[in-house]
């Protein structure tokens, strides 16, 4: 039946210029707008711009940073943004095509759109998968003596992997023409409203490894040995794999709405947007520990950040030396003699990927090691190189 309504179709505007003739109908019944319709592609252009750029540079200060001992969680990363590029990239050369439907003249729904359409569902699947897989590897080395969370990170990249790939694969075979099918036919016979449900599951499943990353270090992380303004820093920094949970969640809900398909190419804008930030944000937060340390090492510990900074705190500054002066005055009864500072040593920082962290209860791997040279510190965070840097410097 479909076929024989394209044919007819097509037989009906034969010799009719398909880029003057409206996709659909205005539903108050107005003239199309060829001209300057509303349009999405203002917003998709610049959150795809604002978002990418953001991934490249806390991505690029993840790799300087880990660039003499690159490990697999960093090559998984940039496998993920390439695959994030190719899907930024394709949604802006869709984003002309985010217009109302009864704004948008038949020709531009041609086989091309439908091509495009078919690259960004194949391989949105996986520019989600590399950057979920990377982070869970990364809590693998730095929780490396944690034995639950080892294993539950194990179990959270087969998780990743079944939610992605085979949804990918589904939605593709939608967007695909079948034997005695041509792209162009794909337009009319209705074949890629049959991939909307799998485009939920997508976004199920999405929320789910997103959430799934979010509350797995946080156990460990809380009843780590070390004071509590520093525990909460830590906890903050990998907290903000939340932002990946809210991308998630607002992207499921946009492409549950695709059920009722009242306006599909201006739908289909709305929900390439929580698209393009879901899968950047993926990349931002993966990094984010790494990152951290670039801006620690690389910018707070320049002169030029130190002058602005005092510059800008200077009071703050004077009254904490006033109190300090005021604190060393004798009074009546003291012994006139300034307590002596023990000495305190820390721990240099290097990369992130080095690290482990442990916890009352576990097993130490380092302890093991009695040829080890070198001091250990087991006070819920213990090195096993000089050259390392521990959880409580990721911030």
């Amino acid at each position: 039946m479909a076929l024989t309504r394209r044919a007819t179709i097509q037989e009906m505007l034969q010799g009719v210029d398909l880029c003057l003739v409206p996709a659909a109908p205005a539903p108050d019944g107005r003239p199309p707008n060829f001209v300057d319709p509303p349009s999405l592609q203002p917003a998709v252009v610049a959150i795809t711009t604002v978002m990418l750029t953001i991934a490249f540079i806390v991505l690029a200060g993840r790799l300087f940073v880990n660039r003499k001992s690159l490990k697999l969680p960093d090559w998984m990363m940039v496998v993920g943004f390439i695959f994030d590029v190719a899907v930024m990239g394709t949604q802006l050369a869709l984003s002309r095509k985010y217009r109302h439907i009864w704004d948008t003249p038949i020709c531009h729904l041609s086989g091309g759109f439908m091509k495009m359409t078919y690259v960004v569902d194949l391989i949105t699947g996986p520019a989600l998968f590399f950057p979920k897989a990377a982070i869970f590897l990364f809590y693998i080395q730095i929780f490396s003596t944690v034995r639950r969370v080892r294993i539950a990170s194990i179990v959270g990249i087969v998780i990743a992997f079944f939610a992605y790939f085979p949804a990918s694969l589904v939605l593709s075979y939608y967007d695909a023409p079948h034997v005695g099918q041509s792209w162009d036919e794909l337009v009319a016979n209705g074949m890629t409203h049959k991939g909307i449900p799998g485009g939920i599951t997508v976004g199920v499943a999405s929320a789910i490894v997103d959430i799934y990353v979010f509350v797995l270090p946080l156990p460990t992380l809380a009843g780590l040995h070390m004071p509590l303004a520093k525990r909460i820093q830590v906890i903050s920094l990998f907290a903000t794999a939340f932002l990946g949970v809210a991308a998630s969640v607002v992207c499921m809900a946009y492409r549950i709405k695709l059920l009722r398909l009242t306006d599909p190419t201006w739908q289909a804008g709305v929900v390439a947007i929580p698209i393009i930030i879901e899968n950047n944000v993926a990349i931002i937060v993966g990094s984010l520990p790494a990152f951290a340390s670039f801006m620690r090492k690389y910018v707070t510990e320049t002169s030029v950040y130190r002058t602005l900074r005092s510059r800008l705190f200077s009071s703050q500054l004077d009254t904490k030396d006033g109190w300090q002066q005021q604190d060393s005055i004798q009074t009546i009864g003291s012994s006139g003699k300034q307590r002596k500072r023990l000495p305190y040593y820390e721990l240099s920082d290097i990369s992130t990927v080095k690290s482990h962290i442990t916890v009352p209860g576990e097993p130490d791997a380092a302890a093991e090691n009695k040829h080890q040279d070198g001091i250990v510190c087991t006070v819920g965070l213990t090195q096993q190189e000089a050259k390392v840097r521990s959880a409580a410097q990721l911030v």
